[in-house]
């Protein structure tokens, strides 16, 4: 018995720095930190001689329910933002229902949210955001769909460095799905109906789930 004691403590002295290494290795593979995207800006002041990396301008847009949203109700937040047409019957319905994956994936972290605007105010009003709300089982204060003026909608997807069209104010609805982190930086753009690119954004947002988790041990 006594033997066999020390048979298994020393497997166990052999096993546990082997674990230790894996675990931290995978750690740092998994954990890389994700770039910054967009120029960055001066930012207010004059006495404040450094730049500040690129952030979402403030909006206010019109939800599903017909609430107002603006920018604070994403305060703290992740975020992925889009772009579609409820009439779409091609690229929306299957890029919403990638989203709708990353959605039922990260259903227990609530500080994750979701935006998606409609490029067709004119037609697509609150109450078809809600009716199309539905085929995604999109769950009040986590999935947004939001319309507004076009002029609104233009000033969004310039907001999310999207091409836009000067001349007519019309912005690109293609499948790009945007992560935005708790300061309202752009963290990463992926295609909306890329498998791989699905799979991958699925983990930026645990990165800086896990970013904001060491932020607050560290303080």
């Amino acid at each position: 018995m006594k033997n066999k004691r020390i048979v298994i403590t020393a497997l166990g002295l052999l096993i546990v720095p082997i674990l230790i290494f894996y675990i931290f290795n995978a750690g740092k593979q998994t954990y890389n930190s994700l770039p910054y995207l967009g120029e960055r800006v001066a930012p207010d002041g004059e006495a404040i001689k450094d730049t500040v990396y690129y952030s979402i301008p403030p909006f206010k847009l019109v939800d599903q329910n017909g609430d107002t949203l603006t920018n604070s109700n994403f305060d703290g937040s992740i975020y992925i933002a889009n772009f579609f047409f409820a009439s779409c019957k091609d690229i929306c319905p299957k890029m919403n229902a990638k989203v709708e994956t990353i959605v039922s994936k990260l259903a227990e972290y609530p500080q994750v949210k979701f935006i998606s605007h409609t490029v067709d105010p004119e037609n697509d009003s609150a109450a078809v955001l809600a009716q199309y709300a539905t085929k995604f089982k999109a769950k009040a204060g986590i999935w947004y769909f939001v319309t507004g003026s076009k002029d609104d909608i233009f000033k969004a997807g310039q907001g999310y460095l999207l091409p836009v069209s000067i001349e007519d104010k019309t912005i690109d609805h293609s499948q790009q799905l945007i992560l935005v982190d708790q300061n309202r930086h752009i963290r990463g753009i992926y295609d909306g109906l890329d498998d791989k690119d699905i799979r991958r954004i699925k983990e930026d947002i645990k990165v800086l789930l896990y970013d904001e988790l060491k932020a607050k041990h560290a303080q």
